[in-house]
């Protein structure tokens, strides 16, 4: 089965902030479908910038990382 392309979006409300969809998220504004956020700031020492997040499933697969 081909896997989905990672897509990048900039929100709209926010040109700053984007959401990089990775093939395992729907795509979509699904409630509930990111069961755990982490910081990279948490996971790196000393990490300054820019403000990354990185969503998980309820699989702990990493369906998306948020960009501020």
């Amino acid at each position: 089965m081909p896997q989905e392309p990672i897509q990048l979006k900039v929100s709209e409300d926010d040109d700053e902030m984007a959401y990089l969809f990775l093939p395992d998220h729907p795509k979509q504004t699904i409630p509930g479908i990111v069961k755990k956020q982490t910081r990279l700031s948490d996971l790196i020492d000393d990490y300054k910038e820019p403000g990354i997040y990185l969503d998980f499933n309820a699989d702990d697969t990493i369906i998306g990382i948020e960009i501020t």
